[in-house]
């Protein structure tokens, strides 16, 4: 999900203390509802927390988090919302939260008195929550409390206690709903072809910046290129979303029939309908100086179908809430994809999974 705005500063994840782990090599995820889960111990409670690139924050749905003899209270909290927060990415989710600090573990790896954001009023959220590995946030914490470290994300505490420079981790999600996050260097004996790498930002998102125009990335479809793009690669979106009429001229362009909605908030969605029996349109983005086309696998939207199997949905969608050139590739494009995130480069690399 990618994190929309908050209502006042928003607080960076800290760590005060460290137990020393062995790594883990492969943390086993898998697809539910468009989003990817793994298992993940808060004190003494287990939950199944959406892992997204695109947040930096560990947050444990309202009335789920139970104090218990590791944790300490704070007295911090926060309001925060995300888009992306269904399974076609369209709804947004508030979310109101205090921080305790309180073991994170999984496989088997532990954080101690890590800061973890317990939800006391929100919107649901898919499973048990997030565990966020974006870029650390760039927005300043309490100056008044050292131990809520501005800038500080869960990667970057993996890293500081596991010794890993440069600081970096890969999502390898098949096209089965089956997936890894994996710390260290990528694993290049999961990969095949070419590995294309880009510059992201070194805070908040993944988010490609380039020097001109002419050196940044293009949305295509079939074979033709329509537009230059600024894509934000965010996992925890579950699908692709691109600006309104860009989308809107892209469907039609294949003949797709729209179907447009506008909800409480007067934020307009655009889908592409079109017959299952026909062969469908292929939508992705090539990355200059290369001309190779990064296609969304086409088995891999959650919404491909209806129940009768006779309409299908675009793997793409429009959305007022996304201003041109900016994209968010959503999960549906990682699938089939090793996507490797390196936060001492800042950059973003990936190549087909082998």
């Amino acid at each position: 999900m990618k994190l929309f705005s908050t209502a006042s500063l928003l607080y960076a994840l800290g760590a005060v203390g460290l137990v020393a782990a062995a790594l883990p090599k492969d943390v086993p995820l898998r697809l539910s509802q468009g989003f990817w889960h793994a298992r993940f111990s808060v004190g003494p409670q287990n939950f199944s927390l959406t892992v997204d690139t695109g947040s930096f924050a560990v947050l444990i749905s309202e009335g789920l988090y139970k104090p218990n003899p590791t944790s300490v209270q704070t007295n911090q909290g926060e309001f925060i919302q995300f888009n992306g927060a269904n399974e076609d990415g369209t709804l947004f989710a508030s979310e109101t939260f205090t921080f305790v600090k309180d073991n994170v573990t999984f496989d088997d790896l532990a954080l101690a008195g890590f800061l973890v954001g317990n939800i006391t009023d929100g919107d649901p959220l898919d499973e048990d929550g997030i565990i966020g590995f974006s870029p650390p946030a760039s927005e300043i914490t309490d100056p008044n409390d050292p131990t809520f470290l501005a800038g500080q994300s869960l990667a970057q505490a993996i890293c500081d206690q596991e010794n890993i420079s440069p600081c970096e981790f890969g999502l390898a999600l098949k096209t089965d709903g089956t997936g890894s996050l994996i710390f260290g260097p990528i694993d290049e004996s999961k990969i095949k072809g070419n590995l294309t790498t880009q510059k992201t930002l070194a805070f908040d998102a993944w988010w490609v910046v380039n020097t001109t125009e002419a050196d940044s990335p293009f949305f295509v479809v079939g074979d033709q290129v329509v537009t230059h793009i600024q894509p934000i690669f965010d996992n925890g979106t579950p699908n692709v979303i691109g600006p309104l009429d860009t989308v809107r001229a892209a469907l039609e362009s294949v003949g797709y029939a729209i179907i447009e909605t506008t909800d409480d908030n007067n934020v307009t969605n655009i889908f592409g309908t079109y017959d299952c029996s026909c062969e469908p349109a292929r939508f992705g983005f090539s990355f200059p100086p290369s001309a190779e086309v990064h296609y969304i696998d086409l088995g891999a939207n959650v919404l491909n179908r209806t129940a009768d199997g006779k309409t299908c949905t675009a793997n793409i969608l429009g959305s007022s809430m996304v201003d041109a050139p900016t994209w968010q590739i959503g999960q549906t494009w990682f699938q089939g994809r090793y996507v490797q995130h390196n936060l001492n480069t800042s950059t973003i690399a990936f190549a087909e999974l082998a």
